[in-house]
């Protein structure tokens, strides 16, 4: 049986999860409203073909997508590119200063449904050893701070990828991201 897994910080914003491909989840408020905007930090690249572009990094700091209930005014953070996912568990530093401030823009579709695609293709269990846990089972991440293994394992994604659900119901990707 296929347990939910997603990472913590959406935790409250899952409406639906699903393994398809890839793990998938469709967002919500916390009032449960599935008509979203989509809000960036970063730059729009234009792809020759597509009729939309996505969402990648800015030249100042990483990405940051977030949604905002439209109704509500409720916004909550989908991808931080400075924060989440493996590179910034294990690998990657950033300054803090930069990741601080990310003013948003919206991305110019109406408040939609919108799914996310979450890759997690590190074998945590085979490699477990690797990441020395402690003996309250925490490991140390490039940061210096301490995380719950449990939560490694959930919030260590190494690809996310978003799509909003467009007027006819197709999925439209407006972001890829590798994290690993």
């Amino acid at each position: 049986m296929m347990t939910e897994k997603y990472p913590t910080w959406l935790i409250g914003h899952v409406k639906g999860w699903a393994e398809n491909r890839l793990p998938t989840v469709t967002l919500c408020s916390t009032t449960g409203s599935e008509l979203l905007e989509v809000w960036y930090y970063g730059d729009l690249l234009t792809v020759k073909g597509e009729p939309q572009s996505y969402i990648v990094d800015g030249d100042e700091a990483p990405g940051l997508v977030a949604a905002r209930d439209p109704e509500s005014s409720e916004e909550f953070v989908i991808f931080d590119g400075g924060r989440h996912g493996y590179d910034n568990m294990f690998c990657d530093k950033h300054d803090p200063s930069e990741l601080e401030h990310r003013p948003l823009k919206r991305y110019e579709i109406p408040a939609s449904k919108l799914v996310l695609e979450l890759g997690y293709s590190v074998d945590y269990e085979d490699e477990k050893e690797d990441f020395e846990p402690d003996e309250a089972d925490t490991v140390e991440l490039i940061n210096g701070g301490r995380m719950p293994w449990e939560q490694v394992k959930r919030d260590g994604i190494d690809y996310i990828a978003l799509y909003y659900v467009n007027e006819s119901g197709k999925q439209v990707q407006i972001l890829d991201a590798e994290l690993a």
